[in-house]
């Protein structure tokens, strides 16, 4: 099993690492962006006031959230399995005058390098619920943390056409664990997400369907890869999202949940 382990993580890093600098490019669409938005307008609403905070950035990778945290004046220390991905966040941050309100360190989030209650705020946004033990454990007290979670529901609707048989065994299953070419990872819903969270010790503050909104709402993919967009309508697309990310009633349709919650 440690074998097996090693060998997973060797392959996720060099993944990783080979992506690095293209990661952010995806961002810069016009999907990209609207996800972007929200993600930080979310998180924004559940951020303390005081910048004196301790913030981990768990999986942060080109620090697309340190940064702008950075910006606003915390304090941020940002981990990640990939030397490629963090090597892309020093320079943006180092392009910025920020690398003095981020400490940057490689590791395994499964096994975090901190001592308990070492962080006021936890974000662990890479879709990994085994990682989730460890963020919890990390976090103090009356913290609060922030994970993006994969959807089963979207996760196994996904997967139909090509593999009809084995999505309906998979549907059948929980909890429901699906393969990629980096990862073997556990798919929850909704009431399964807060369920594990309010077993590990956590309040759960709200649970979102964040995105995979743009094949839902029919946007055509050159429009959703495109970097020229109208501003009217990003605006337009930004608010339906925001609505339908709350909305219980079609929630499975998105790709990722995010939870944030408060530990007990």
């Amino acid at each position: 099993m440690v074998g097996d382990r090693a060998e997973n993580i060797d392959r996720v890093r060099k993944t990783w690492d080979e992506r690095a600098e293209r990661y952010d490019e995806w961002y810069r669409t016009f999907e990209g962006a609207v996800e972007h938005h929200l993600d930080l307008e979310l998180l924004t609403r559940h951020l303390p006031e005081d910048r004196s905070i301790k913030i981990l950035d768990a999986a942060g990778g080109t620090g697309r959230i340190t940064l702008p945290l950075a910006e606003m004046g915390y304090s941020v220390t940002l981990c990640d399995i990939s030397h490629g991905m963090l090597d892309v966040a020093r320079k943006k941050l180092r392009k910025e005058g920020l690398v003095d309100r981020a400490s940057i360190l490689k590791c395994d989030i499964r096994d975090l390098p901190f001592q308990d209650e070492s962080f006021d705020f936890v974000i662990c946004w890479n879709g990994i619920a085994e990682a989730a033990g460890e963020a919890v454990r990390v976090t103090k007290k009356g913290g609060r943390i922030s994970i993006f979670l994969v959807n089963k529901w979207s996760a196994i609707i996904n997967r139909f056409y090509k593999e009809p048989a084995s999505t309906l065994t998979l549907i059948e299953r929980s909890p429901t664990y699906l393969e990629d070419e980096e990862w073997s990872y556990r798919a929850l819903t909704i009431q399964e997400t807060r369920e594990l969270f309010e077993k590990l010790g956590i309040r759960v503050l709200d649970v979102y369907a964040l995105c995979g909104w743009m094949s839902v709402l029919s946007i055509p993919e050159k429009m959703r890869g495109s970097h020229d967009w109208d501003e009217a309508f990003f605006e337009q697309t930004v608010r339906m999202v925001r609505k339908l990310c709350q909305e219980p009633s079609v929630s499975g349709m998105s790709r990722h949940l995010v939870l944030y919650g408060e530990k007990k």
